[in-house]
């Protein structure tokens, strides 16, 4: 059972006005749970001292952002890239019988030819 936070607490509040639960068993819930955060913390600070520095490390540079150097696309492969892409927009909309059309049409004439086709068949 799944339940957000706002039907948690008012079912914690329910069951604690019926009865069914105390305010102390909540007390004490909340009070372990506190109590297991404060054992990871210490046992995470144990961990890191073992390795020294470099594990703080790792594990700051495991959480930050990889940055790669991206290739600058030939004007050529961007064009290529706009033309693949408005193809797959148009071609994504038609019927099945309608893509294997284009599809044949781009085999034999070419993309171009086929993204024409495509407009026609989806205007239709």
């Amino acid at each position: 059972m799944n339940l957000d936070p706002r039907e948690s607490h008012y079912v914690l509040q329910a069951l604690v006005a019926k009865g069914k639960i105390a305010a102390r068993h909540v007390r004490e819930i909340l009070r372990d749970r506190d109590r297991e955060v404060a054992s990871l913390r210490r046992r995470l600070t144990e961990l890191e001292q073992l390795g020294g520095r470099t594990i703080a490390k790792a594990v700051e540079k495991a959480s930050s952002p990889v940055a790669r150097a991206r290739r600058r696309l030939s004007p050529k492969v961007r064009a290529l890239r706009r033309q693949q892409g408005r193809y797959m927009g148009l071609v994504r909309r038609l019927e099945a019988a309608e893509k294997a059309r284009v599809r044949v049409v781009r085999e034999k004439k070419g993309l171009p030819a086929a993204i024409r086709l495509a407009l026609t068949l989806g205007r239709s």
